[in-house]
């Protein structure tokens, strides 16, 4: 009976040690499978949080080139003074400078889509918008040109984000179609270039 004593002690030691493990490894396999649901809910959630700014993006760009085709008529108030005349800018001129700076800037804008990765076409779309905003700086005062550097800010966004998105076919078709919206638009005002 003695000899039986150590025998069934240790036999419970066994078991007992034998059930807290395999209860502690149910908790760790618990706590790895709610750790596996978080994330994938976070991932969830940074995907919808993509898709809200590249639909707020298409909609604040849309609204732009929307401002840019139809005239607004604003009525002075009394707190404004009236503008002072600018100096008189030849027309031409400046057509001739928007479109020898959006050419080059369009030209930019090929070489970034086929750029090897986001990075790199991030560093070229701000080189190309930085490029334009200097050679057009002299008519910055002007509000077409204002007006088409917010666009083509924009649009240098645009190219950086279609490269972004080239495995994701929903956002990357909806920016190379914007790109090449304006593009065609260059074509019909600058016909030369």
């Amino acid at each position: 009976m003695v000899e039986v004593l150590p025998r069934i002690a240790l036999l419970a030691l066994v078991i007992f040690f034998g059930f807290n493990s395999n209860a502690h490894s149910q908790d760790l396999f618990r706590d790895m499978d709610l750790v596996k649901r978080e994330l994938s809910d976070l991932k969830n959630e940074v995907t919808q949080l993509k898709s809200l700014v590249y639909s707020l993006r298409e909609v604040v760009l849309k609204s732009v080139t929307a401002q840019d085709h139809s005239p607004s008529e604003k009525t002075p108030s009394k707190e404004e003074k009236p503008a002072k005349p600018e100096a008189a800018i030849d027309e031409k001129e400046v057509t001739r400078a928007v479109c020898q700076a959006v050419g080059k800037f369009f030209t930019e804008v090929d070489a970034g889509l086929r750029a090897s990765g986001d990075a790199a076409t991030e560093a070229k779309m701000r080189e190309a918008f930085r490029t334009m905003t200097s050679s057009l700086r002299k008519y910055t005062s002007t509000h077409r040109v204002s007006k088409l550097l917010n666009i083509y800010e924009g649009l240098a966004w645009d190219t950086y984000l279609a490269v972004e998105l080239r495995g994701a076919t929903q956002g990357n078709e909806q920016f190379i179609e914007s790109l090449y919206r304006h593009k065609r638009k260059f074509r019909e005002t600058c016909p030369g270039n």
